[in-house]
């Protein structure tokens, strides 16, 4: 045996430590991979009844493949695949039924500082996967997305979603007007911030305070609602470090810990490592936080020995089907064309299961789902076979996936 395949096989060991939970209870959750498509198209996918069928349909990028069996694809405009050492214009897709028919229309957002766009109708008369000329009807919606974390959900809590996103410095919603093909109303949240540069990492929404009111999340803080907002006035800034580095993916707020307040959930750095939650705490009277690692840049920085960096997509919901939300991430292999720590390791997908503990502690046990799909900058979950249990999809640069729970 030679020192190549010595060294080899040390490093497989190591792999395989870091990649299966170490001691983690056992769990009735498995999952069966589908391959959808093995080529790079998008960053990201998601789920929505595109066809008006009664089935849910699997929308990544360009294509989307009709449910309930994902056998047959189609493009609603042009297909191209990409090199891992590239970009994929594609980096998310939020379909909603914005056009007063029956068709489920697409909001599609690409590379950051790139213009958000709605495609109408795109299931109505689809083409072959092969296409790449053709277009559904597609309408200008807003001219630049400046953060690599925007979503789409009703923020106001009007019954009507909102686009959350960075642009010239400012934390905005975006909302469609009468003609949703129209540019869209934009409302100001933050005002101009210094730090807040295209590309940032790290946006989401939740109730903080226990008002019944959306805040916004960031990387350094959290944006408090007003009552009764007028849409002109700034939300109220309260600073704390969720990610005091680079910041992460989507941020999600939830009663981790089951104490009757939303703690909050993120990675660290979409680039590098870390995972943390943030338990909410007062002191002197006032919303406060205690940070509790999950994941760190080594197996030891994690109870279960489980390791992997460029978490740059999350998603949270329950998993197990125990009434207690789950987070779901993993790996955005090649984010910077191989150039991020540990950017040569497997491309992982795992849940965590949110572990609520008698003495009012709470962890993150990790579950491997796969190792070689990972996440892009959109993972989207939802019961898409109607049997009672949460699927997910993923679209990165390994391909498109649908991980059917069994």
């Amino acid at each position: 045996m030679n020192m190549k395949t010595i060294i080899a096989i040390t490093l497989f060991g190591i792999l395989n430590y870091s990649l299966q939970a170490k001691d983690a209870p056992q769990t009735n959750v498995t999952f069966k991979k589908v391959t959808l498509l093995d080529q790079y198209i998008t960053e990201g996918a998601s789920i929505a009844d595109l066809d008006a069928d009664g089935n849910l349909d699997i929308i990544a990028g360009s294509l989307w493949w009709k449910g309930p069996d994902f056998k047959q694809s189609f493009a609603y405009a042009p297909v191209k695949t990409y090199p891992i050492k590239g970009y994929a214009p594609n980096f998310f897709t939020f379909p909603d039924e914005l056009t007063q028919d029956k068709w489920v229309d697409i909001i599609k957002v690409g590379l950051p500082s790139k213009p958000a766009e709605i495609f109408v109708n795109p299931a109505k008369e689809p083409w072959s996967p092969d296409n790449v000329k053709n277009s559904c009807e597609c309408h200008k919606i807003h001219g630049s997305i400046c953060n690599e974390s925007p979503q789409y959900l009703d923020v106001i809590g009007n019954e009507q979603k909102e686009l959350l996103f960075y642009d010239k410095g400012k934390i905005l919603l975006a909302r469609p007007t009468q003609d949703a093909t129209k540019m869209w109303d934009v409302f100001d949240i933050s005002g101009a911030q210094k730090s807040k540069k295209p590309y940032v990492h790290g946006l989401g929404a939740g109730d903080i305070n226990g008002d019944h009111l959306q805040d916004i999340l960031e990387k350094d803080g959290w944006w408090e609602q007003p009552k009764d907002w007028d849409s002109k006035a700034p939300w109220t800034f309260h600073k704390y470090a969720f990610a005091p580095g680079k910041g992460g993916a989507q941020m999600f707020a939830y009663d981790v810990d089951g104490d009757g307040d939303n703690d909050v959930v993120t990675a660290l750095d979409a680039h590098a490592y870390g995972m943390a939650w943030h338990e909410q705490i007062t002191v002197d009277n006032k919303i406060s936080f205690k940070a509790h690692t999950v994941m760190t840049d080594k197996v030891e920085g994690n109870p279960y020995g489980v390791c992997f960096s460029q978490l740059h997509a999350m998603e949270c919901a329950d998993i197990d089907g125990d009434g207690i939300k789950d987070i779901i991430t993993g790996k955005c292999y090649y984010a910077h064309k191989g150039k991020d720590p540990g950017a040569e390791d497997p491309a992982v997908l795992y849940w965590f299961k949110t572990q609520r503990h008698a003495d009012g502690s709470a962890e993150f046990i990790p579950y491997l789902i796969d190792d070689n799909s990972g996440v892009g900058r959109q993972v989207s979950v939802a019961d898409i076979n109607k049997d009672g249990k949460m699927d997910i999809v993923i679209g990165s640069k390994k391909g498109v996936f649908a991980f059917i729970q069994k």
